[in-house]
């Protein structure tokens, strides 16, 4: 017998959170929680192993590593880069990382950066220069911008 909330769900969008090696927990943990709270599915995707320890050597299992090829960077889905600790340095260098980004910005995919000025935020600028990317402001603080963006998933699909 199915269950009455199971048979009601509708296909969302899949979002995929990229973490490196020096992430900001709270920043990374909130967006997991907050997406997953709403029905929402976010998956973990690591640069290189499943075990990634952030800047206070929390160790997190990650759902995927980059290699796994989680999803299609060419359909719409939408990847989160959060930029707190040093994950924004880690996904700078990486040269995956900037070939996704230039993949996404030929496709439908979306990009959510958490920090205005990162640098990170002015590579994804310089590659999304003909389409929209969302962004977190200094002047907003990271749970409403989390909550903003759930709420905005949930009544979008």
């Amino acid at each position: 017998m199915a269950l009455p909330y199971r048979t009601n769900k509708r296909k969302r969008t899949p979002t995929f959170i990229l973490i490196g090696d020096g992430f900001d927990e709270y920043e990374v943990v909130y967006f997991l929680h907050k997406f997953r709270q709403q029905g929402l599915p976010i998956k973990s995707v690591s640069l290189f192993d499943k075990l990634v320890y952030s800047r206070q050597g929390v160790g997190l299992k990650t759902d995927y590593a980059l290699a796994d090829k989680p999803f299609d960077s060419k359909n719409d889905c939408v990847l989160i880069l959060p930029s707190g600790g040093r994950n924004g340095d880690k996904l700078r260098r990486d040269a995956r990382v900037r070939t996704l980004l230039e993949t996404m910005c030929r496709g439908s995919g979306k990009v959510i950066i958490t920090d205005e000025d990162s640098e990170l935020a002015t590579d994804v600028e310089q590659v999304f220069t003909k389409r929209p990317f969302l962004l977190r402001r200094n002047d907003e603080g990271l749970e409403d911008f989390v909550d903003t963006l759930a709420d905005r998933m949930v009544y979008a699909n």
